[in-house]
């Protein structure tokens, strides 16, 4: 292709891009970008999945003399982006691994003769004689993508990216671009710092995917069963499932299949053919559910993926926005649910104090894991809490995710239990684990258990409250840095990190917040259910509209893949078959019924309310 006789010519790059891709103007920060690499200048970029970044040195490359160089760190992804420009028109190779010496040597004889626009190449191969060969080229311009492998602050660091700040040595004078869709600020400081970038402009996009809604919920009972539970809510539609280990993949994949639903297994243990054959199909073909390791991601640039469920949760909130932001790339509604446990996290944590790592990292990748536990159990809006993680202020609520679909004050101030808790470790000395905590707690004194510990002060302190609601106390604790396991990870112990952040838990500067009344979770298990309890009070005429809604709610959760609590409690579908409303305002004046859910279920709660009558 033709190169510009004016590099910093925008109505270049604007007639290229509808010319050779067939899009009429450019995305977000995309022109903002793509003006500064034409203009020479070294560039930092950290847009959105989905946001375009690949254009923002693809253009860049075809417009300037010489040829492009981008450094990729998967083949797959190399192969797919190489593939893709090649049915553009565009003159693209790549080297990696996979290719014959004959077909390496043609791709390097071509761009040397400067018969090629882009060239595709692994960060391994930088370190081999092949970094000198290339420094002997005419090149346009150096693109470093998924940029936050350089840094071991980010989720996915690669020594292989390290070495890539000698760049600027090899092609002195020739732009160089970095893109990632996921750094927060401490990972772009590293990058910058890392690649030696001259004076780069740096652009940041919102980190907003507005039409993904978001959810998470705690472990219970079966996980396959939940996967499969939440995919029928999306039948017909292509999705993935996360999983940790290969053996949960397959499992998973297996549960899929026998519920009927088309599924398939992806993991490193694979051989790479049948990997290959995999992500072609997933690619291809429509309603396939992937069941997937971190092995499948990077280069899956397929836009109509429904949901992202994430059956273990991943290490990082970078890692988990990457992942879930593979969903809805066509800008059309989409889902992600993630699920997750204590047991979880004390698995992410001991993977980072066994690491090699370096201290000072293992601490960092410390705060992160209860970061990332923290936004899985707390209250706030999802969206929100990404966004203001990735440094962006002023984030009003999505007001789609699970978070903000909950009504106003069902939360439950838990900050006395939490106080009992954290106090309890204390005396006992921090040496003794949950479930020895919990009976402690409670005052359910067994044989064998030691006698000195029934005589502290904590010594049935929290009898008030059962041993679920003590489970969710100390999740709570946990997540968010109050209490830590430590010792074996098999056999762990309950401690306090912290002192300065116990101390002001007692003073009450600081509020522990549970989604629901633990107390309540007692006379659900204890006496009767919940239901139960909020039927007793009514007639034998509201009663019968009572079950009708209880009913219709199970339906409406099914078809939306979410627990029936977040449709309406209980308590407020007893109050609507007791008010019966017919009216869109009748039902806003209702208790737990807001103005979204007023105007999304009024129809059909005044249909149900007529039948009754």
């Amino acid at each position: 292709m033709q190169t510009l006789t004016n590099p910093t010519d925008m109505a270049a790059a604007n007639d290229l891009l509808k010319r050779v891709y067939g899009y009429e103007a450019f995305r977000g920060l995309q022109g903002d970008v793509i003006a500064d690499v034409l203009a020479g200048r070294d560039v930092l970029a950290v847009l959105p999945t989905g946001g375009g970044k690949s254009l923002c040195y693809q253009i860049p490359a075809i417009l300037r003399d010489g040829v492009g160089l981008v450094v990729s760190p998967l083949i797959a992804l190399m192969a797919d982006q190489v593939d893709a420009l090649k049915a553009l028109g565009v003159r693209a190779e790549r080297l990696d691994s996979s290719m014959s010496f004959e077909e390496k040597t043609e791709a390097l004889n071509a761009a040397g003769r400067g018969e090629m626009d882009l060239l595709y190449l692994s960060p391994e191969a930088l370190s081999t004689g092949l970094a000198g060969r290339l420094a002997q080229f005419n090149v346009s311009v150096i693109a470093i993508d998924e940029a936050h492998c350089v840094s071991q602050w980010g989720h996915d660091f690669r020594p292989d990216y390290r070495a890539l700040g000698r760049l600027k040595a090899m092609f002195p004078g020739v732009p160089r671009i970095a893109v990632t869709a996921t750094a927060d600020a401490r990972t772009r400081d590293d990058i910058l710092r890392q690649l030696d970038l001259t004076e780069p402009h740096t652009h940041v996009a919102s980190f907003d995917r507005p039409n993904l809604t978001l959810a998470a919920e705690p472990k219970a009972g079966g996980r396959s069963d939940r996967v499969v539970s939440l995919v029928k809510a999306h039948k017909g539609e292509s999705g993935i499932v996360y999983a940790a280990t290969r053996d949960a993949t397959e499992k998973l994949a297996e549960a899929l299949e026998r519920a009927g639903i088309p599924a398939l297994a992806y993991h490193a243990g694979l051989d790479a053919d049948v990997r290959a054959e995999r992500q072609r199909r997933f690619l291809l073909e429509d309603g396939l559910t992937m069941c997937a390791t971190v092995a499948f991601g990077m280069g899956v640039d397929k836009p109509d993926v429904r949901f992202v469920i994430h059956a273990d949760p991943p290490k990082t909130l970078e890692a988990y926005w990457q992942e879930v932001g593979r969903a809805g790339r066509d800008g059309k509604p989409a889902e992600g649910v993630a699920l997750y446990g204590p047991a979880d996290m004390r698995r992410s944590i001991s993977w980072t104090v066994e690491s090699d790592a370096a201290e000072e990292v293992k601490r960092v990748q410390l705060t992160k894991t209860r970061q990332l536990f923290a936004f899985f159990n707390g209250t706030d809006c999802r969206r929100g809490a990404v966004r203001r993680y990735f440094g962006e202020a002023e984030v009003e609520p999505c007001g789609e995710c699970d978070n903000c679909q909950r009504e106003p004050g069902e939360g439950f101030d838990a900050t006395r239990f939490a106080q009992m808790a954290v106090s309890a470790v204390i005396r006992c000395g921090q040496r003794i684990g949950r479930g020895r905590l919990i009976i402690h707690l409670t005052g359910a004194a067994r044989d064998g258990f030691d006698e000195d510990l029934s005589k502290l002060s904590t010594y049935g302190i929290g009898e008030a409250l059962p041993k679920s609601g003590w489970n969710a106390v100390f999740d709570e604790l946990l997540f968010n840095g109050l209490l830590a396991e430590a010792g074996e990870v098999m056999r762990p112990v309950i401690a306090v990190p912290d002192q300065d952040e116990a101390k002001a838990l007692f003073r009450g500067d600081r509020q522990i917040w549970l989604r629901e009344d633990p107390t309540v979770r007692k006379a659900r298990k204890t006496r009767r259910s919940a239901a139960a309890n909020h039927a007793s009070d009514l007639s034998v005429r509201d009663q019968a509209l009572f079950e009708a809604l209880r009913g219709w709610r199970l339906e409406v959760a099914k078809d939306k893949g979410v627990p029936p609590y977040v449709i309406f409690h209980d308590r407020t579908l007893a109050a609507i078959a007791v008010e019966r409303p017919g009216t869109e305002d009748a039902l806003r004046a209702i208790s737990g019924v807001g103005e979204k859910k007023a105007d999304r279920y009024a129809a059909d709660i005044a249909r149900l309310v007529a039948d009754a009558a």
